[in-house]
């Protein structure tokens, strides 16, 4: 529990139109390539109160599993693992270095793979909206 206090104790006050806090909300990532044209966006809008186009979208992401090298990792539906992005924030800490920002995601428990051969990619037993667009 001290290391969780101590961790805490370096976060920094941010703040906004209205607040001040330690972590900044926010609904869209923007994902783009240094090489190639378009945008992929990635939506979290958890809050009741806060729809967004009528929705609470919480969008499904691809991870690289820890353990795999950078220049190991191949990229297909048996090699990584999936996700529903809960929450995007940022919050400012204080280092060892100076202050710090850091933009995080809060991702769901792994989601399963699960029947490919029938179109049933991802299972949705617990969701009750999912839609993902492209850009």
């Amino acid at each position: 529990m001290i290391q969780v206090t101590a961790l805490l104790g370096t976060l920094e006050f941010q703040e906004s139109a209205k607040r001040k806090g330690h972590f900044a909300l926010y609904n869209c990532l923007v994902l783009g390539h240094t090489k190639y044209k378009g945008v992929q966006r990635v939506y979290s809008n958890p809050f009741p109160a806060k729809p967004f186009h009528g929705s609470h979208r919480l969008d499904l992401v691809m991870i690289r599993p820890p353990g795999i090298d950078n220049g190991a990792f191949v990229v297909s539906p048996d090699t990584v693992w999936y996700a529903r992005v809960l929450l995007l924030f940022s919050a400012s800490a204080m280092t060892d270095t100076g202050s710090k920002s850091f933009e995080c995601a809060l991702v769901s428990t792994l989601e399963t793979y699960d029947d490919p051969d029938n179109g049933n990619y991802i299972n949705y037993i617990n969701y009750d909206h999912y839609t993902c667009k492209t850009y």
